[in-house]
Formats: structure tokens, sequence, C-alpha cells
């Protein structure tokens, strides 16, 4: 899968919800959960339980097969039990692999289409919902049964109603469902990550089927949130107003939730927090600043040591190209034969004189072009500043091209800082920042503050540095097909920041990470401008 991920995840809502698809779909699905219930039965009358029940039963007009393995529970060996509850996942990892080999091996059409379905159910499905142990499917109870936790999705959702009834709610000496400290750390933990899965799984479903029908994905949205969030709430206000546990303490629990319903409410819109973007960037020089070869040639000598200060057209390398130096030469020695021959002829045929005269400027021409290469096969500094040159090393005795790059003159008590920014903060950065901050990774503790000096307006898909990308210890991961490894998968905003004070660089290419306050901002800001960009990436609008 790892191989062919690309080919397996191309444009996978436009695939598995095309309505061609939808009815191969049911086939799959039916056809792998039958023997995935087989599994469970088998497993069960293994360890010589009794199956009395199988059949098939419809779930919002889906035909799902079931069997009753619940002669499991009676297990002595929690092994038992758990390889009972885990057998219909085994299996449906199984036939996904083994679909993966059809698909691979298959031609275009209705096989190929199977196979892809049946991974999609048996790999994608059961890592997200039949195997997870926060949703109430198979992986719940086996990891109920590791846990030796019975009933552990109620339990946890009756104990975090205890904690509030003797927190909150002042009810004296509620029921605790924990046994010991052990098993109320587990209740507490399973009721909030299976309440935070829960709502990942729904909005991630509302999106991924909204991608290709909208009103679906919609309605599916606001039916999860009312079976998940609304729902419960009901609940929680009707225990409020009527359940006798209340009884005599209610003004002061009505009281409590509204503080804190309060609370939460001045928390998300009134109480302002520092906001700010933390991006990295690297230590460069403008680009003025590069040495580049001014002609086609081999470095034959470097006439400056690197690291060292350099003053206004110093010699800094010195190129030489053969064939130049012999081409400068016959060029000369034409234009002076040409020369000699038009001054004769002016005196002899005066039209013979004016073609010679063309082909002589055309001849000086070519000469003063040559010449100009040849002064360029010399390299000068064009500004003060500290040399650096590229692989210097091995510089010496390679070819280079013209407008090559060989090196930079850096001012060094004066960086430019180029910063790469996620195109999701981009319009923040662009139109609310307050101040700018760099840290250097070698000085973590100094601060020095930055303006921007440039922005390229477009955003890019290419990074300035590889230090910045996954391979070079950064957080932006490049397409690993490109053969530079320079093109991201998200587009980047660039900038170039100056400091406003002068800091100790000591080289190029160095890591820094730069600040961006955008000032005080509430929570609920920020959720809402997190859901807006979540909407219009994933439905244009």
């Amino acid at each position: 899968a790892g191989v062919h991920w690309d080919e397996l995840t191309g444009d996978i809502a436009g695939r598995v919800l095309a309505a061609e698809n939808l009815l191969l779909l049911i086939l799959a699905y039916v056809s792998v959960k039958t023997v995935h219930e087989l599994a469970h039965g088998y497993a069960v009358k293994r360890w010589g339980g009794e199956v009395h029940e199988i059949g098939i039963m419809f779930l919002v007009f889906m035909p799902v097969p079931y069997v009753d393995a619940s002669d499991a529970s009676a297990f002595q060996n929690k092994w038992q039990r758990i390889l009972v509850g885990s057998a219909g996942i085994l299996t449906e990892v199984f036939l996904a692999a083994v679909a993966m080999f059809v698909w691979i091996d298959a031609e275009e059409g209705f096989l190929r289409s199977f196979a892809y379905n049946v991974m999609l159910i048996g790999g994608v499905s059961t890592v997200f919902f039949n195997g997870n142990p926060l949703l109430r499917f198979d992986g719940y109870y086996v990891f109920a049964d590791w846990l030796e936790i019975p009933n552990l999705g109620k339990r946890s959702s009756q104990y975090v109603g205890y904690l509030l009834q003797r927190h909150l709610l002042g009810v004296k000496d509620p029921r605790n469902p924990a046994s010991n400290g052990k098993e109320a750390a587990w209740l507490l933990f399973y009721a909030i990550a299976s309440f935070i899965y829960r709502m990942f799984i729904m909005i991630a479903i509302a999106l991924f089927v909204a991608s290709e029908y909208p009103l679906v994905g919609f309605a599916l949205a606001i039916w999860s949130l009312f079976l998940i969030i609304f729902l419960p709430l009901y609940r929680q206000l009707r225990f409020l107003v009527t359940s006798p546990v209340l009884q005599g303490n209610r003004p002061r629990a009505v009281g409590s939730v509204a503080a804190a319903l309060l609370a939460i409410v001045a928390a998300l819109f009134l109480i302002p927090l520092p906001y700010s973007t933390v991006s990295q960037g690297v230590v460069w020089t403008p680009d003025e600043s590069a040495i580049y070869a001014g002609a086609d040639g081999i470095v034959s000598n470097i006439l400056a040591d690197p690291n060292t200060s350099t003053r206004i057209d110093q010699p800094l390398i010195r190129l030489r190209d053969p064939l130049l130096e012999t081409r400068a030469e016959l060029l000369d020695a034409r234009a002076h034969q040409l020369s000699i021959r038009h001054e004769a002829l002016m005196i002899e045929d005066l039209v013979e004189a004016k073609i010679v005269r063309e082909k002589l400027m055309h001849a000086e021409a070519d000469r003063a072009l040559a010449h100009q290469n040849r002064e360029e096969l010399l390299i000068k500094a064009h500004t003060a500043g500290n040399l650096i040159l590229k692989n210097y090393t091995d510089l010496e005795g390679r070819f280079v091209k013209k407008g090559e790059i060989l090196g930079y003159i850096a001012e060094l008590d004066d960086p430019v800082i180029y910063v790469i920014v996620d195109e999701s903060q981009a319009h923040l950065v662009r139109s609310r920042v307050r101040n700018i901050e760099v840290r250097f990774a070698d000085d973590l503790e100094s601060v020095f503050p930055a303006v921007v000096k440039r922005e390229i307006p477009a955003l890019s898909d290419t990074l300035p540095s590889m230090a910045l990308s996954t391979t070079g210890g950064g957080d932006i991961t490049v397409d690993p097909t490109d053969p530079e490894q320079k093109h991201t998968f998200s587009r980047l905003l660039h900038l170039e920041l100056g400091l406003l004070e002068p800091a100790n660089v000591s080289a190029l290419g160095g890591r820094v990470y730069v600040r961006f306050y955008h000032g005080l901002q509430p929570i609920a800001w920020r959720i809402f401008r997190a859901v807006r960009q979540v909407f219009i990436k994933r439905l244009n609008v």
C-alpha cells in the first residue's frame, strides 16, 4: 500500500462516492461483513461456545449480517474473549491484504474495483471504526476485555456524571461507578478520548461526503451534532430541572451550571489571549550578493581566501577557457587583416572597400565580445563583505557555466532572513502583524526584532533552502518525486526580513525561528477562522 499510495489515495472521494461505485461498495460491504461475522461464530465454537442465532438485519436500509457471539462472555480466559472479539477484525485485514494483491495485478474493470472496495472496508474502516476501541464496535469490546472493565462506555459516562454531580451540582454522596482509583482513571480517560474521537470521525465523514454531495454531507453533519452534542445536552438539562436527586439543592445546582456556562462563554468570547504565528527561515544574503560565473570556463585559481573580508573590485576567482583564448587571437588577426585590406581598397575600389568595411565591423564586434568574455573569466567582488564559496575544496579544476552561483559575499552584520509561512496563515501574516521576533537556532535565548523588507506576492510551492524541509530538519514535506527535492505539497508565502538590531551571525544557511505577533484575540475568533478555512479548502464555499 505504501508503494502504491499515490494511486490508492488519488481522488478517493470521487472514486468511492461515484454513483456507479455505490452499488459495488454495498456488495463488497455485505460480502466482507458476512465473512467477518462468520469469523466471530467460528471463534466462539473453537472454545466450546454455541452460536444460537445468525442472520441479517437492516440498518438504514442496508443489509448487515450478524452473529450472536454472546456465549464468549462466559469464557473464563480473557484472552479467549479477546480473540473472539478480534476475529472479525483480523479476518477483514486479511481480506484487505488479499484484495491488495488482486488490485495490483488485475486489469481495470469489475474485479479491480471490487478489490479496491474490499481494501477500503477491510483496511480503512477497520482502523477508524470497527477496530478502534473509542467507538463501540469490536475494538471496544476487545479493549474492555483487556482492561477487565465491563460496560466501559456506559460506566465512563456515568463516572463523568458522578464527577459533575459531586463537584458542580453539590449532590451529597452520589453513586461512584468506579471501584478503585485505577478504574476511575481509565473511565475518565475513555470518556474524554471517545467523545473527541467521535467528534473527529463525525466531522471527517461529513466533509468527505460533502466533497461530492454537499447537501447530504450537511444533513449528516447536523444529524451527528444532534446525536453527539444536542441530545446529551437536552438530557442533562432535563436532569437538572426534574431529577429528584437535586431535590432541595436545585437552586445551587442551577446557579453552578449557569456560572460554569458564563465562564466558558467568557473564556471563548471575551478574554483576549496572545495570538502568534511561528514559522521557520534561514539566514541568507540579498540576491545581489551572489558571485556568478561571468563566462563558461574551468576554475584555474582561487585568488582570495574564503571566510575573509573582501573589498570592491578585488579579484576572487580566475577561470580558464583555452578555446576562448584562441578565438580571441583569431578574431584579432582577422580584424587586423580586414583593416589593412580596407585601407588598400579605399584607393583602388570604393565599392569593394564598402563591402570589406561591413565585414570589418562584424569582425570588430566579434572581437569585442570575445575580449569581454575573456575579461569576465576574472571574477571580481562587486561589494565588500565576507567571502563564502560553495564547495570550496572541490571548486578548483571544476567546469562552471555562465551564470552559475559560485559563492556569496555576505554582510553577516546585516543578514537577510528568508522565511516561509504556510498558506493557511499567509493572509493573517500579510494583514495583521504587530511585531516580528527572530531567534537563531544556535542562540534561542536572544530575541531580535525584525521587519518585512520584501514579499513575493504569489504563493509558491518551492523552498528557498532544503534546511526547511523534513529531510533537512525542518517541518515542510517535499514531493519525493521531484528530482531537485524543492517542491512542496502545499503553497507557501515567501518573506524577506531585515533585523532592526545587529546580530552575531557566524554563517549563512543557519535556521531561524520567526514569531509573527498578531495581538490579542479571543479563542472563539480563532475557532471561527479555522472552521472558515476548512469550508473554503474542502468545499470551496
